[in-house]
């Protein structure tokens, strides 16, 4: 019995120390779920801020690429803008693979020169996939419009590779190599009814319940729950199969009971007559 009692001993150890390093895994990652939750959290109240705040003018949002670093996107995201210019039609381009109302196409991106630096508006989205659809020209002459501003794609746009005036992503500094000049670092979405807008499908507004997108913060903290509850559950497990072991679950046997000798066959043979015919057991 004392080389049972070691090997118990042993196993209790090794399914502890794996069930420590699990709890610790476990508290890690949920307090990883914690720091995702409170960015995501002070990150949508930021782009709420943003996208209620007082309208103000591109210059003082936006810098032209090259003049420093990127604004972030808690900084500039859903901000409104005004800007003054005219729109440059040689140079529009198509962003493809969008999606508005369920229906797939382009935003039609057109460059409004101003007397600073030029920014990119992206003035409104058509559907369709043939690489023949073609968007309304912008309206000529001076114009005032209010947008929506986003931070620019570090994505490359792939320009050079696609038909048609087609890119892949609004990039402020791919596009200012084309377009000569000062462009600001980043873009904006034209509100509905403004200048540019006809004969194109108006950019829905910014959708607020989740404007920092991914994960709703509700869900990361259902798993910051799901991951501290699983290290509780680890920490208890080797005490729970400890405590079943001593209930002989397995079907072990005690220092008593094998000490306890097996029946003689005379003794076997005694005690089915006494269950028989109801007479004591010897």
């Amino acid at each position: 019995m004392a080389v049972l009692s070691v090997l118990r001993q042993r196993r209790y150890a090794t399914l502890s120390a794996l069930m420590l390093l699990i709890a610790t895994i476990c508290v890690l990652l949920g307090v990883w779920q914690l720091s995702r939750l409170s960015s995501k959290h002070d990150t949508n109240i930021a782009l709420r801020h943003n996208a209620h705040a007082a309208p103000a003018t591109i210059a003082g949002l936006l810098h032209p690429v090259g003049t420093g670093p990127a604004p972030s996107r808690t900084a500039v995201q859903f901000r409104q803008a005004s800007a003054s210019g005219s729109y440059d039609a040689e140079h529009q381009s198509l962003l493809r693979n969008q999606q508005i109302n369920g229906d797939n196409g382009f935003l039609v991106v057109t460059p409004l020169r101003t007397d600073g630096a030029t920014l990119l508006v992206v003035r409104g989205f058509i559907a369709g996939r043939s690489a023949t659809v073609t968007a309304p020209p912008p309206p000529t002459g001076p114009v005032t419009v209010t947008v929506r501003v986003w931070p620019a794609s570090t994505t490359p746009d792939k320009a050079g590779s696609l038909d048609r005036g087609q890119v892949e992503s609004i990039n402020a500094v791919e596009q200012a190599a084309r377009l000569g000049g000062s462009v600001l670092n980043g873009y904006g979405n034209l509100l509905p009814g403004q200048t540019g807008t006809s004969g194109l499908v108006a950019i829905p507004p910014p959708d607020l319940s989740n404007p920092a997108g991914g994960v709703p913060e509700l869900q990361h903290l259902a798993y910051v729950i799901q991951w501290f509850l699983f290290s509780a559950l680890a920490l208890a497990a080797p005490f729970a199969m400890a405590r079943a072991e001593a209930g002989h679950p397995t079907g072990e046997l005690d220092d008593e009971d094998e000490d306890t000798p097996a029946p003689t066959p005379a003794e076997e043979r005694a005690a089915k007559l006494a269950d028989r015919y109801g007479r004591a057991r010897p």
